[in-house]
């Protein structure tokens, strides 16, 4: 009684797990569709202009696709990019993780433990005034729009994770193991 019981208890968290991550594969079909291609460039550092609002996006983030006892799975189907959708027109944002093992200053903070760290950075060249920002992270099923002013010259947008809590750490409050639940968005 007690196995069959295990069993399907085992059963019903692998479903889970898979119907969960099948339902994600729908957000980055929907979050890649671009109505525009106009509305920012890609560049480099050389390529700015003078009327232009030169905008570096920056986005620090710690996650976990799966642990098991000293091994650490990094996120691979789906992996984790970020789609950036500015006034219609779609941009991602990909990069290779680095497993990071040693927790920043204080056990108790939200990205403490070891986990992969992406670093995404990505810098466009936009017309200066208001936009429409949408940010989308398929992984953690997360959508934010956010309306944004920029100015001519070199303006930053920094997004700041703000993780889920999880139940096995009531105490720490949110933690990088649970998934992003929102991001805060900063403009300089």
């Amino acid at each position: 009684m007690n196995k069959k019981a295990i069993l399907v208890g085992f059963v019903l968290i692998v479903s889970t797990m898979v119907n969960g991550c099948a339902a994600n594969h729908e957000l980055p079909t929907m979050a890649s569709r671009s109505t525009r291609n106009n509305v920012f460039s890609e560049i480099s550092n050389s390529e700015a202009k003078k009327d232009e609002a030169i905008t570096n996006i920056e986005f620090s983030v710690k996650s976990i696709s799966l642990r098991m006892f000293e091994f650490y799975a990094k996120h691979s189907d789906p992996p984790f990019r970020v789609y950036l959708n500015i006034d219609g027109q779609t941009t991602i944002l990909d990069t290779e993780p680095v497993l990071e093992k040693q927790a920043p200053a204080g056990s108790n903070t939200s990205e403490s433990g070891t986990g992969w760290r992406y670093q995404f950075n990505k810098r466009i060249a936009i017309a200066p005034g208001k936009h429409k920002l949408t940010i989308m992270i398929p992984v953690d099923n997360v959508t934010v729009e956010r309306d944004i002013e920029l100015h001519a010259g070199v303006n930053t947008i920094t997004l700041i994770p703000i993780y889920k809590k999880i139940s096995s750490r009531p105490h720490r409050r949110q933690h990088f193991s649970g998934g992003v639940r929102t991001l805060e968005i900063k403009i300089n």
